[in-house]
């Protein structure tokens, strides 16, 4: 593939990154504390939402930076009022939503908004493909409109319809995106960032283990067991992805998202291993379908991997094994803290190997 040079990562990108460490611990509150043992369906479809508003908002920002930008002072300003509006969005994130509706929806207007413009005005060529962005972002702006004057109840399945547009209409609209806007090798660096920040808020919930009360063993087994999965993650990201192609990146973008789900939801899993009546089915279920979806998403990844680095079929084999072995295992010690942080540390250490071996082809 032809190759490409990394457009470097702004200190203002950085610094935009840093509202997003506080709306995801407001996120991950919103499922902190169980309710009978498990977390109600309603809540957890509404943390899914929380999530794909709060990313897409921040994928719109990155990808225009990606393909447009030129870090002039009126991009930079659009960037730091989104921001402002942001650190405001983030705090009306709960479960409260008849309390929360109108600041939430209000927030999320005004940083659509600011997106349409900083993509209407970006100064490109004739050979672009910002229309496309503004027919999505235009269209979410108006739902949520019509939603926020409608009210509350009714009004929030029309914000809840432009959400769910503005973040799929973007795959239905795939071959209109041009490729070669794309600086791919900028894009790795911006969606590692956001996974940085998921695992920042998984070690900072799991310093509630570090104290007088908790074996250290036990505080050992989880904290390297989150190591292990962050260095899968690394290995993926800086060892096995060819930076330097031309890709729209939507595997790229989509498969973050899903991995930052299932941090956040690995982050609880080890919280209610404290919780004296949680329900152990659903613990059972919370760790599985985290770690299902953590290493799914990692692997599918794979598409973008060096042509030495691509998995075969022999490597998919063997991290279904490695699954199917590992909630075997999780199903037996279920009921012992201990037997779990040993699973989860086992379990994560297995797939890290896999990605270890894989990436010793890019040495050759």
């Amino acid at each position: 593939m032809k190759k490409i040079s990394a457009k470097p990562v702004g200190m203002f990108e950085l610094f935009y990154d840093l509202v997003f460490v506080y709306a995801i611990s407001r996120i991950t509150a919103m499922i902190h504390h169980p309710i009978n043992g498990s977390i109600p369906l309603i809540t957890f479809l509404q943390f899914l939402l929380v999530v794909i508003v709060v990313m897409q908002i921040w994928l719109y920002q990155v990808i225009y930076f990606n393909r447009y930008s030129k870090n002039s002072f009126w991009d930079l300003s659009g960037l730091v009022l989104n921001m402002f509006v942001a650190v405001y969005l983030a705090n009306n994130i709960n479960t409260e939503w008849r309390i929360t509706f109108h600041y939430f929806n209000i927030a999320m207007a005004v940083m659509i908004v600011t997106l349409f413009c900083q993509y209407l005005f970006a100064q490109v060529d004739k050979n672009n493909d910002k229309k496309v962005f503004l027919i999505i972002l235009g269209l979410e702006f108006f739902l949520i409109v019509v939603g926020l004057l409608v009210g509350y109840p009714a009004g929030i399945y029309f914000c809840i319809a432009g959400y769910i547009i503005g973040f799929i209409l973007p795959l239905f609209l795939k071959e209109m995106f041009k490729a070669e806007r794309v600086n791919f090798p900028h894009l790795v660096e911006r969606v590692s960032l956001i996974v940085i920040i998921a695992f920042g808020e998984a070690i900072v919930n799991l310093a509630t283990y570090f104290n007088n009360k908790t074996p250290l063993v036990y505080v050992a087994l989880l904290f390297l067991s989150l190591v292990l999965m962050f260095a899968s993650y690394v290995i993926l990201s800086d060892k096995l992805i060819n930076h330097h192609q031309i890709s729209k990146g939507f595997v790229l973008m989509y498969s973050h998202i899903a991995i930052v789900v299932s941090i956040l939801l690995m982050t609880v899993s080890l919280l209610y291993l404290q919780i004296k009546n949680v329900n152990r089915s659903f613990l059972f279920l919370l760790i599985i379908g985290s770690i299902a979806l953590y290493y799914f998403s990692l692997a599918i990844n794979q598409v973008y991997n060096k042509n030495k680095c691509k998995f075969d079929i022999r490597d998919f084999l063997s991290l279904l094994l490695i699954f199917a072995l590992g909630v075997s295992y999780l199903w037996f010690v279920i009921r012992s803290e201990l037997g779990i942080a040993i699973c989860l540390l086992i379990w994560n250490l297995a797939f890290f190997l896999i990605f270890l071996m894989k990436s010793k082809n890019s040495l050759n």
